[in-house]
């Protein structure tokens, strides 16, 4: 059953992968416009960025392994019988 993980954690992968490219563009677009709002802050801060970014990809990733192990767990045969 190692296909059905595979495959759920690369599309989930690919949808993460997606997301923060359109996450890095709009805040670095946002940007300009936060500017005047932040005191003492860059807005384009490199390192805020960055571990935003691992943040989200750390949760999006337990959010998508834990189904997928579930997924994993459970009798095909099982569960089409009971449909």
């Amino acid at each position: 059953m190692p296909g059905v993980l595979h495959l759920v954690i690369m599309r989930t992968a690919l949808l993460i992968g997606i997301g923060l490219l359109l996450g890095l563009a709009t805040s670095l677009w946002a940007s300009k416009f936060v500017a005047a709002l932040v005191y003492g802050l860059q807005p384009r801060d490199p390192a805020m960025l960055v571990s935003a970014a691992a943040l989200l990809t750390v949760v999006a990733g337990v959010a998508a392994w834990l189904p997928a192990r579930r997924a994993v767990a459970i009798d095909p045969a099982a569960v089409l019988r009971e449909s």
